[in-house]
């Protein structure tokens, strides 16, 4: 049996650890886009990006599939102004993204419905960018077949910070939740900043 003394063990130890860190990293995404082609074609979760989102304190989030469409079944037990302030369900902007944003007025356009067997009757959407707050939920109905939900934001501030796109049920005990099948953001023309 072979045995390495102590200075040579650790550094060795240290780069067979490391290389296995950067291998499994190497199988990851790694497309990355310049901000004009952020700009060009904007964002979009569809499919499996969907599992990019993260739920705040009384929300769930649940990725399924029906068919050949993959949908988030999203689900409230609260409001998002009952207790703890939240982005609700929300996708958080990458520092590109961001950058490639700021600035310009944006398009947000929702493929969403009902859900059974606890079918919401509207859903609130926000797009939480540095001077919006929780009194800025937009609240739109929904009905049982997928729909498309479209709307123009001008945000106030043209640096940003942060960015989350918020999605939050309407949270009757027995009618709480909204399939989501699309979520786009798309920027249109630069604002006076």
């Amino acid at each position: 049996m072979i045995s390495l003394p102590d200075w040579a063990f650790y550094p060795l130890a240290s780069l067979i650890a490391g290389g296995m860190i950067a291998g499994a990293l190497s199988f990851g995404d790694v497309t990355h886009r310049a901000p004009e082609e952020i700009r060009a074609e904007g964002l979009a979760y569809e499919g499996d990006s969907l599992n990019a989102i993260t739920t705040g304190n009384g929300l769930t989030a649940e990725l399924l599939t029906e068919g050949d469409t993959t949908f988030l079944r999203v689900s409230a037990v609260r409001g998002p102004l009952d207790g703890i302030q939240s982005a609700g369900a929300f996708f958080t902007l990458s520092p590109d993204e961001l950058s490639a944003l700021e600035g310009h007025r944006v398009r947000f356009t929702f493929r969403v419905r009902q859900a059974a067997p606890a079918p919401a009757d509207g859903v609130r959407f926000n797009f939480f960018v540095p001077n919006v707050g929780q009194d800025s939920w937009q609240r739109h109905t929904v009905s049982d077949e997928y729909g498309e939900i479209i709307f123009d934001l001008s945000p106030q501030s043209c640096d940003w910070a942060h960015g989350y796109i918020g999605i939050w049920p309407d949270w009757d005990n027995d009618r709480n939740a909204v399939d989501i099948a699309r979520v786009t953001l798309t920027a249109l023309e630069p604002l006076e900043c």
